[in-house]
């Protein structure tokens, strides 16, 4: 009978600590998932559908137009050049494809240079809109020094016959300590006023654990503005006179507009000059803004146009509303575009393109003058669209992060 007791308690025994870790694990797992559709570029995110393929405008697809590169994050285009393609890799190589000959060149190699954990990498390029006289370009990269990670956003010459690497760099412009890993922004972009542009996420952790959306005093959850020249008072750049919070007390002057949690990707329309921000949502909603000068958009207070954890100070009139929003039933992860202003596909001109990294989904949206008008399911892919790009005659690619090729929406033939 003891022996019999015994081995019905060894049963319970191993039944309660088994039970328990399958709670264990559905709790972590849960965890993780939550923490993994959180970042629009972490590799081991929850993979999208690869059996659906979906399009709502049956006339719009798109066309390959590179392929085998590793975990892309930007779209860029050499100035002045329709096939000269400039792809970021994550983990630190600028590329060049030719997109007549597929032929392509490294013009950059920062593997091992920079740190590349989670959302990390190489994040941002920009060419200088006097490229052709002073052949500069800017990179948005994460390092460590000492210990800690730090954005920093430096200044190189091309070089038509040099791997560059970190320390061919001309000067640093801007340095900004990360916090965490996840929610670096990384987004760099002349405006048609010539000015840089500069975008960074809250500096990541859940929540925004140190209110930096909210905080003047820190360039996290910010979109900046700044005149990447030299100061005559030895400063890497000047601020413009015009950005809304020169003479604010408390506010840094950098600052064009707040309130943002991860703004991944943000594009100025190549006719109207509107600046749209595709920011990525905590757990429920996505969101849209159109940028005004000074606009304070809401993170932490509001995420999209809903009261984040129930904050009552979200009924606050100086909170600027999205455009649009959609909700985890729709998508996980936005990923900004670009206003289409091509000629291959007459019915999206005007219509900002954008897309999500977990669904595939790409959209259509219409605005006039900040207000929405529609918002259309275009294509649904079987990839993780990172990134967007245009080219010099206004149309559209996206790149599939997982496999690294690189596609043009275009028409179905």
């Amino acid at each position: 009978m003891f022996s019999l007791f015994c081995n019905l308690e060894n049963f319970i025994t191993r039944f309660i600590r088994l039970y328990s870790c399958i709670f264990l694990f559905r709790v972590l797992l849960t965890i993780g998932v939550v923490l993994i559709l959180d970042s629009p570029l972490t590799a081991d995110k929850k993979q999208p559908r690869r059996n659906v393929i979906k399009t709502k405008v049956e006339s719009i697809g798109y066309v390959s137009v590179a392929d085998g590169f590793q975990e892309p994050t930007d779209i860029q285009f050499f100035p002045g050049d329709p096939k000269r393609m400039i792809i970021l890799e994550k983990r630190g190589k600028l590329i060049e494809v030719d997109l007549t000959t597929k032929l392509k060149t490294l013009r950059a190699d920062f593997t091992g240079q920079i740190e590349t954990r989670s959302e990390e990498g190489l994040l941002g390029l920009a060419f200088s809109p006097d490229f052709q006289t002073d052949s500069k370009f800017f990179v948005n990269v994460i390092v460590k020094e000492g210990g800690k990670d730090y954005s920093k956003i430096l200044e190189f010459e091309w070089k038509e016959h040099l791997v560059q690497k970190i320390e061919h760099s001309k000067r640093m412009i801007l340095k900004l300590e990360q916090p965490y890993s996840n929610h670096n922004g990384g987004q760099l972009a002349f405006g048609p006023d010539r000015k840089l542009y500069i975008g960074f996420g809250d500096g990541g952790g859940a929540n925004d654990p140190y209110k930096n959306g909210q905080n003047p005093g820190t360039f996290l959850g910010k979109l900046l503005r700044i005149l990447p020249n030299p100061h005559a008072a030895g400063a890497a750049y000047k601020v413009p006179e015009d950005n809304p919070f020169v003479h604010h007390p408390g506010f840094l002057p950098e600052i064009w507009s707040y309130g943002f949690r991860n703004p991944w990707r943000f594009s100025f329309d190549k006719l109207t000059g509107e600046l749209y921000v595709a920011d990525v949502g905590q757990n429920e909603f996505e969101e849209i803004d159109l940028i005004q000068k000074g606009g304070n958009y809401g993170w932490n207070i509001r995420e999209g146009f809903h009261c984040f954890k129930k904050n009552p100070g979200c009924v606050e009139n100086f909170l600027i509303d999205p455009i649009h929003e959609y909700s985890r039933e729709e998508g996980q992860s936005i990923t900004g575009g670009y206003v289409y202003r091509g000629k291959e596909i007459p019915k999206l001109v005007g219509s900002y393109l954008y897309g999500d990294f977990v669904t595939g989904k790409i959209w259509a949206l219409k605005q006039k003058n900040g207000k929405k008008i529609s918002n259309e399911l275009v294509i649904q892919v079987p990839f993780q669209i990172s990134t967007f790009g245009q080219d010099i005659s206004g149309e559209v690619y996206f790149t599939d992060f997982g496999s690294g090729n690189i596609f043009r929406i275009a028409k179905k033939n």
